[in-house]
This record gives structure tokens, C-alpha cells and sequence, in this order.
């Protein structure tokens, strides 16, 4: 059936109506100035017939019907299907906590033998598991030098998705606020239920600035009943090409996994290491795994928005205007 969603754009009907009355009911003004006679007038309508010709008196017609249509349009018809589609939900508020400090430009880790930089592999794993949580509350935390929320919590996971795809190394700044991230984090999920409370933290480096002192935050998650999930990204072992040859490094040697073990052991979370990116996919595949909570699904009615008809029906009458003063 059809719904109107804003009906009180009909009172704006009778407004061209009224607006006409009014200028019927002002007097004309007068002037004492004497009239201007042209005595050669006839003569000028020789050469300008049109000036003769009276207006179409259909245009009249087409004005209302245009704006009758023009207010249709702006009321926002809707058809609603009369059948209810199930919507099933986990319950989960899980946000997602991605260090984008310049140590994840390393290019350390690769994708079919093609070195590539550590956030760019994070942004792809990441995008798929955000898309497969249909139904879950997702948010995006982005931290470096300071943490702030990137998307809030949402069900719209696919738009979630597509603006982390614009996320960009050192957008937060170049160092590691960890505990900023989790105090933030705390904040975003403080209006949802205690048991459904998730974050993902993930991060390649140490906890080398901030407002919030690490410890003070991860008392605040254990207050708040957050359980905090930490990955560790970064290969242990690296090839690179000096004066005198191939030597190993270790790209991940800033990484602080004693302080990642630390907030989840204290959170009720776990820790996990991803030292190459089929590692770091493989952990967010456990990740999905994590059981729902149980919540009473919702539903909804599917509708389409049927304002485009009554609005080219206007554009309609308009062009018919249009078109018979331009004849006359």
C-alpha cells in the first residue's frame, strides 16, 4: 500500500491560490501624472503582431496541476509491502581499534609474494570481517598519536566498510596511543548493555603517548565490562639488502606483546600474533566465530519511494507551460 510519510506538505496547497487573492484585493495604484498618448500605436502593432495575441488559456490549467503534482511529491509517497521481513541481529556492539601510527607502512608483510604494507593488508582483512557481521553494532576506532572514532556504532556494515577504505596511514598522528584507544573505546560502548560489550584492538607498535595512562584505561574496561581482543601485527624475521649483503631484522621489534597479553588477560579477552597476513586473516576468522548472544529478532517492512513519479508528472505540466508562452 501506499504511505504517505510527510503529509503535512499539503497544507502548502492553497498557498499560490492565496497569494493570488491577496493581490486581487490591493488596490491599483494611481497615478496623477497624465497619460502618455501615442498616436502612432496601431502602426507599432503592425510590426509587432505578437503583442496582440492573448496568453493560452490552458496555461492556467497546467500551473495547478503542476503544483498539485509539486506537493505530491514533497508529501514523499512510499509503497509498503504488506509482508514483514525477519531481521536477525547477534547483539553484539563490537568496536574495532586500528593503530594507523607510520610504523604500519612497513612492508614487512605480503600478498602473494608481493610485499605490501602492513596496513594495507589490516584494511583488507579487516573489511571482509566487518562485512561478514551482518547484524552486529559496529563502530571504528582509528588511533596514532590520538584516538578518535572514525565511524560510531552502526548496523550499516557496509558503509562502515567503505570508509575505512578511505583511512590512511598517519591520519591520527605517527605514534601509539593504545590507552587512549581503550579509553575511547569504553566511552563509545558505555550506552550498550555490560555483556555485549567487544573491542578489537589491533596495533604493531608500544604504548608511547597519550592522555590516559595504559593502566588507568584498562581499569576502566574492567569497570565497564569491556572484553578487549588484541592482535599483534608484524613479521619477526625480515631479508634486507645492506653494503655487505642479505641480513635479517626484525621489523616487529618495537612491538609490546607482553603489554597486548596483559589487556586481555585482564579484560577477559584474548591476545594473537599475526606475523604474516594469512595469520592476521585466520584470526579475524576466529574472531567471527565468537558466539552471539542470543537477542529476539526484529523485523521490517521493505518500502520504495514512489516521490519521483508525482515530481516528473510536475516537470510535465511545467514543460507544457513553458512551451504555449513561447508559441504566444
Amino acid at each position: 500500500m501506499i504511505e504517505l510519510l510527510w503529509p503535512i506538505s499539503f497544507l502548502l496547497l492553497p498557498l499560490p491560490f492565496l497569494m493570488r487573492f491577496g493581490q486581487k484585493g490591493k488596490a491599483a495604484p494611481t497615478s496623477s501624472a497624465a497619460a502618455l498618448m501615442v498616436p502612432f500605436l496601431n502602426r507599432l502593432k503592425q510590426y509587432a503582431p505578437a503583442l496582440s495575441q492573448t496568453p493560452s488559456k490552458h496555461i492556467p490549467v497546467f500551473l495547478i496541476f503542476a503544483w498539485i503534482f509539486a506537493i505530491f511529491a514533497l508529501t514523499r509517497p512510499v509503497w509498503v509491502s504488506n509482508t514483514t521481513t525477519p531481521f536477525e541481529q547477534s547483539g553484539r556492539n563490537i568496536l574495532l581499534a586500528i593503530d594507523t601510527s607510520g610504523s604500519m607502512a612497513q612492508t614487512d608483510l605480503s600478498i602473494q609474494n608481493q610485499p605490501t604494507t602492513r596496513f594495507s593488508i589490516v584494511k583488507q582483512i579487516v573489511k571482509d570481517f566487518i562485512q561478514n557481521r551482518l547484524g552486529d553494532n559496529l563502530g571504528l576506532i582509528l588511533f596514532g598519536s590520538e584516538a578518535y572514532t572514525f565511524v560510531p556504532l552502526s548496523l550499516d556494515t557496509k558503509t562502515t566498510a567503505s570508509l575505512f577504505d578511505e583511512a590512511e596511514i598517519g591520519i591520527a598522528g605517527e605514534m601509539t596511543a593504545i590507552g587512549d584507544a581503550i579509553a575511547l573505546g569504553v566511552k563509545n560502548l558505555n550506552q550498550t548493555p555490560m555483556d555485549k560489550r567487544v573491542l578489537i584492538l589491533l596495533s604493531d607498535g608500544y604504548n608511547n603517548v597519550g592522555k590516559l595512562p595504559l593502566d588507568k584505561a584498562i581499569e576502566l574496561a574492567q569497570k565497564e565490562q569491556v572484553k578487549i581482543y588484541t592482535i599483534g601485527v608484524g613479521a619477526e624475521k625480515q631479508l634486507i639488502q645492506t653494503f655487505f649483503g642479505l641480513q635479517a631484522i626484525n621489523p616487529s621489534s618495537d612491538l609490546d606483546e607482553e603489554t597486548l597479553q596483559q589487556i586481555a588477560q585482564k579484560t577477559g579477552g584474548l591476545y594473537f600474533r599475526a606475523r604474516s597476513s594469512g595469520e592476521l586473516n585466520e584470526i579475524y576468522q576466529t574472531l567471527n566465530q565468537l558466539e552471539p548472544l542470543p537477542q529476539a529478532a526484529s523485523s521490517v517492512r521493505p518500502q520504495r519511494e514512489l516521490f519521483f513519479i508525482p515530481l516528473m508528472l510536475a516537470l510535465f505540466f511545467l514543460f507544457f507551460v513553458f512551451y504555449e508562452r513561447m508559441r504566444t
